[in-house]
């Protein structure tokens, strides 16, 4: 049972270090090497606690003074922090954030790594679950290791005990699979969740619902929105417990993107404004940014198309800001 303390939202993953080096190279000559703080559950737990919603989260960090720099940085964010300690490295990522934005190649450096071979064993589910009423996690998390796959089960079917609402992103990373089918563990996690975000695409690769209208490929296409509506439906018949399911559809043509989403809740498929823009600056956090305003709406009470309108332009904006999580520009109480 929650206590009348419970406000914290606890986001559990791997916190990773991106190195952005420039397209053309010229880092090498110059010795200088862009690098942010980044990892999927890291970006929705940053927003949320710029936010000013009170956050916790549980990850792995090397004991050395990277760790400890790293723990401050959470720290002077106000983000508490729950870190697995032991001798090795934190993970790393390469992915240059200027040129071809849709043609751009991510390089993982993360195996092995301190989260990747924790048996996250430190903390107790009391000490974890202290003052918290939502936990938060990605479909990246139990790609990582076993041991992050047992933890993510572990994790919210005691959340689920403890009545504290439990969200997943199904992000989608074939890199991080390593052609290993994905779908019986994502599904073993399902009956905990209660708020899913992803796409039509990434809930027919993990929940195995299958994409049933035939799709021109194109922003317009109104069998996006039969596809999406159809989705959810599957999902809440199979899934009972999922009372939000948000798809965000975003497409790049060159340099172009076309932004949009839906969200099925209450009976309701909403759908978005839609936004376009020439040009993006950045393709990391977009979705996490999307995930920390629908957790952020929907904790405030606001009505699902507000919920849904907010988070919606929160990650198109994010698209403009560089680096993996939000800045000071994209304030979701002035959108």
């Amino acid at each position: 049972m929650q206590d009348s303390f419970s406000n914290k939202i606890l986001c559990f993953g791997e916190l990773l270090l991106h190195f952005a080096p420039d397209s053309e190279g010229n880092w090498l000559n110059e010795q200088s090497l862009k690098i942010f703080v980044g990892g999927a559950e890291y970006n929705v737990a940053s927003a949320l606690a710029q936010w000013n919603n009170p956050v916790k989260f549980l990850s792995a960090l090397p004991e050395n003074f990277i760790g400890n720099q790293l723990e401050s940085q959470l720290k002077n964010k106000g983000i508490e922090i729950l870190a697995e300690k032991n001798n090795g490295r934190i993970g790393t990522f390469y992915l240059s954030s200027d040129g071809d934005m849709q043609n751009a190649s991510v390089v993982y450096d993360r195996f092995p790594s301190v989260f990747t071979v924790s048996d996250f064993s430190t903390f107790s589910f009391d000490e974890i679950f202290s003052e918290v009423k939502w936990l938060h996690i990605s479909t990246i998390t139990p790609a990582l290791s076993e041991n992050a796959y047992q933890k993510c089960l572990d994790l919210m079917k005691e959340a689920a005990s403890r009545n504290i609402t439990v969200s997943l992103d199904l992000n989608y990373r074939a890199a991080l699979w390593q052609n290993r089918n994905p779908s019986d563990k994502i599904k073993a996690l399902m009956p905990f969740v209660s708020v899913l975000m992803g796409n039509i695409w990434s809930i027919q690769q993990f929940l195995e619902i299958p994409i049933e209208y035939e799709l021109n490929g194109s922003f317009d296409d109104k069998n996006l929105f039969k596809q999406a509506e159809k989705s959810a439906l599957e999902i809440q018949k199979k899934f009972p417990n999922v009372k939000l399911v948000a798809n965000t559809f975003r497409f790049t043509n060159g340099e172009e993107v076309n932004y949009y989403a839906t969200l099925f809740a209450d009976d309701k498929f909403l759908v978005s404004e839609k936004y376009y823009s020439e040009k993006i600056e950045e393709r990391v956090g977009s979705g996490d940014s999307f995930m920390a305003a629908l957790i952020h709406g929907t904790l405030n009470g606001n009505s699902s198309q507000q919920i849904l309108e907010d988070a919606t332009k929160v990650a198109f904006k994010k698209l403009f800001v560089k680096g993996d999580t939000i800045n000071d520009s994209i304030n979701i109480e002035k959108l």
